[in-house]
């Protein structure tokens, strides 16, 4: 069957709005390995899967939604020493502190087919990964890495619905 959109994207429960593009990328690291009878033998190790996609709403709201490690409410400091005094809150991007735990969430892609066809990527943590300004409008890559555990999978294919309980 092919897998159709329009696709609705959501990182943990929040459904994501005007995203421009999407590119995922999925790496096995692997080596070679030749015995003297003159085999080879690919042998696979750790496996490793991003996604980038592409913002057209990059206002505050929409980045305290991927970048919730950034958001400084109203009333805070920035890291700069100014205080936030819109209702928005602002975002301070800023390498993050040693016993800071990252954010994660799922990053599901569901199809438009009822049920939807759902390509999860597990445990993912949230970057800025570039922004691009045009005459027209700003846009903002957001990178989402990949961090499930060493025995989980990086990513997942089912029907919406179609896995209890559902994370």
């Amino acid at each position: 069957m092919i897998i159709k959109g329009p696709f609705t994207l959501k990182w943990g429960s929040n459904t994501l709005q005007d995203i421009e593009s999407i590119d995922v990328s999925h790496e096995i690291d692997s080596a070679d390995f030749q015995t003297l009878q003159g085999k080879t033998y690919e042998i696979d190790g750790s496996y490793k899967v991003s996604a980038i996609i592409t913002l057209l709403a990059s206002d505050v709201a929409a980045l305290a939604v991927l970048l919730p490690q950034h958001f400084v409410a109203m009333g805070e400091q920035l890291s700069t020493g100014e205080e936030v005094t819109s209702e928005d809150g602002a975002i301070d991007i800023k390498a993050a502190a040693c016993d800071e735990e990252p954010i994660t969430n799922n990053l599901d892609i569901l199809s438009c087919a009822n049920p939807a066809n759902t390509l999860r990527i597990v445990d993912c943590r949230t970057r800025i990964e570039g922004i691009e300004i045009d005459g027209k409008v700003q846009k903002v890559q957001i990178k989402f890495l990949g961090d499930a555990a060493a025995d989980e999978a990086t990513m997942q294919f089912f029907a919406d619905g179609g896995i209890s309980p559902e994370s």
